[in-house]
């Protein structure tokens, strides 16, 4: 019996499970819930909506007028009442700390050569030290001829040496000057540096390096070197090193329009050289004589190329007499006419504004380019650059007298190492400046240069030493002052 009932017990626990299973699914699927739409699920957690700001709109942007651009800076023109000194010390050069010199090299140690009979080698049979090439056998090529070529590299880039005289300037508008001088006593190539204002020789150490010697009188110790850069056709730039910096510099070269020409004087034909800025037309000039004296071309060029590379066209001449074998110059009166036949020429020039041609007297040249604007002539100067250094002789200087007839600008620069001689001419030019009121304007210039110029000076060739960069610079800004 007690089975049974447990048998009944558990049918009926599982009937009732079974029971209320079934009432819970039939509950379950009359219920039917709204679905949630996707607005109402986002805004779900939201307690509070922010309302957005009103933006206000952005102005219409107004045309602003180009910003023009600041004019380059001009030079103050120099006074018409009074006598400026300018100094021409060199910078100081702030010697670099002493390098530690290099342990010298151990000797090698002691060998003792073995006799052939003990090493019981053959021995060979001695080698020439050096092979012996006849001139017309081959020509032997190294570095990039012999990679390349020797007919692209060596021939077709072949640059002549009168491509390496110039004026180079620098990013920083420092000026270097290659003079051509190899016709001349230096011999070789010069080059100055305005920056610390000295003139050394150049001696040439490959095809395109040269090394800088101390001066112009020597080749060692070596200061730096310059190795040239072509493109194209022709030099651009060199890499100049020294020992005054410590950077290498690269500077560009100027290339100003130069041209040797021939023009009529008054019974003969002369031959002169035009030296124009690198391009436009319409450009102040002025001709340049330095006495009548014989003169190696290349040296006047390095002047005049200043002229040029600020602006100012130039007219140099060989005085009559120079392009023979014996260069015995004509008579001063001969080298006075050729100078007047020169300013015609000049102003004559397409390139050459002919209402604003001057003359630049430098040393004795001076004498001649003063009695030429104190002349009656067809073609008139409009201005005079006077450049009197020690050179020239105060007593060939004209008198009083003859400098009351100059009416026109004159630019005095009195420069060299013995200014003082020229005072009693400073007295006069100043009190004809005062009280007759010439258009005189006077700049005393002592010739402060490096040991390696002063030790150069001595002869007609004072341009090359002075190498006047800063004397043109100065008369190239009072010459452009005049017209405005």
């Amino acid at each position: 019996m007690s089975r049974w009932r447990h048998i009944r017990n558990f049918l009926s626990w599982f009937l009732s499970i079974i029971l209320h299973a079934a009432l819970i699914l039939a509950l379950v699927q009359t219920v039917h819930l709204a679905p949630l739409e996707l607005k109402e699920i986002m805004e779900v957690d939201l307690t509070e909506m922010e309302i957005p700001d009103k933006v206000a709109p952005l102005p219409v942007p107004q045309e602003v007028p180009p910003i023009e651009p600041d004019a380059p800076a001009v030079a103050a023109p120099l006074p018409m009442d009074k006598t400026v000194v300018f100094d021409d010390s060199p910078p100081e050069i702030v010697p670099q700390a002493e390098s530690i010199p290099e342990p010298e090299p151990e000797p090698a140690p002691d060998i003792v050569e073995i006799s052939p009979v003990k090493t019981k080698e053959p021995v060979e049979e001695a080698k020439p030290d050096r092979i012996m090439v006849r001139k017309g056998d081959f020509i032997a090529s190294r570095g990039h001829e012999a990679r390349f070529g020797r007919t692209l590299m060596g021939d077709y880039y072949s640059y002549s040496a009168k491509e390496f005289s110039g004026q180079f300037k620098t990013a920083d508008d420092r000026v270097v000057t290659i003079i051509d001088a190899r016709n001349t006593k230096y011999g070789r190539f010069l080059i100055y540096d305005s920056k610390n204002k000295t003139l050394r020789r150049l001696k040439q150490f490959g095809k395109y390096v040269y090394t800088i010697g101390p001066s112009i009188h020597a080749d060692e110790p070596i200061f730096g070197s310059v190795t040239f850069l072509a493109k194209d056709d022709r030099i651009e730039r060199f890499i100049l090193m020294t020992d005054d910096d410590r950077l290498a510099h690269y500077p560009r070269k100027v290339h100003v329009r130069e041209d040797d020409v021939d023009f009529s004087g008054t019974d003969t034909e002369l031959q002169g050289h035009t030296c124009l800025p690198p391009y436009g037309e319409g450009h102040t000039g002025v001709v340049f004589i330095h006495g009548n004296f014989c003169e190696e071309p290349s040296l006047i060029q390095g002047f005049t190329r200043v002229l040029s590379m600020d602006n100012l066209a130039s007219l140099s001449f060989i005085p009559r007499g120079c392009d023979l074998e014996d260069s015995v110059p004509g008579t001063a009166a001969e080298f006075e006419a050729d100078t007047i036949s020169a300013l015609t020429y000049l102003a004559s020039r397409p390139q050459v504004d002919g209402n604003n041609v001057g003359i630049w007297g430098n040393g004795p040249g001076v004498v001649t380019a003063i009695k030429v604007v104190g002349a009656s002539i067809q073609t008139p100067p409009k201005f005079m650059v006077c450049l009197l250094n020690d050179t020239l002789d105060t007593k060939v200087m004209p008198g009083r007298k003859d400098l009351a007839r100059l009416s026109i600008p004159v630019l005095w620069v009195i420069t060299g190492r013995n200014t003082a001689k020229w005072k009693p001419f400073l007295t006069i030019l100043e009190g004809l400046r005062d009280r007759e009121k010439r258009p005189f304007s006077i700049i005393i210039a002592p010739l402060k240069a490096s040991q390696d110029v002063l030790d150069a000076e001595g002869d007609q060739s004072v341009w090359v030493e002075q190498v006047a960069e800063d004397h043109a610079r100065l008369a190239v800004s009072w010459i452009q002052n005049l017209s405005k």
